[in-house]
């Protein structure tokens, strides 16, 4: 009875210490933030690398505009993508500016602007690497 007793209270023991409620993100997560500014008039189709790694389109999108997100389970070679580019019947102005920004956590990765063509379209593609 005794040796029941202590193998009980040894498995209580084991279950408490061993078993922890865990619901904050990975370690490894990080926030990515992405911004486009700037004074481009018309509406721009956006691509982004989402909380999953996977690439994700917005449309008609007006700038400014910003998305934040937590990456789970990145890795150094996960591409980080901002790309942003006219929508065909949604060009601006000629000679509009269009900056793109991707932050990691709160420091700013890449940052790359363009102007738009004599018609009006813009297209800006940054990408860099998770680290």
């Amino acid at each position: 009875m005794n040796k029941i007793l202590r193998n009980l209270v040894f498995l209580f023991i084991f279950i408490t210490f061993s078993c922890s409620k865990d619901d904050s993100p990975s370690s490894n997560s990080k926030v990515i933030k992405y911004e486009l500014s700037g004074t481009y008039s018309g509406t721009l189709i956006v691509v982004y690398t989402n909380s999953d790694g996977v690439n994700q389109i917005e449309d008609n999108i007006s700038l400014p505009w910003s998305k934040e997100i937590t990456l789970t389970n990145p890795s150094a070679t996960t591409a980080i993508v901002l790309t942003a580019g006219s929508e065909v019947n949604g060009a601006g102005q000629a000679n509009e500016v269009v900056t793109g920004k991707i932050f990691i956590g709160s420091d700013l990765k890449k940052t790359a602007t363009v102007n738009t063509t004599s018609i009006g379209y813009a297209s800006l593609d940054i990408v860099t690497l998770y680290q």
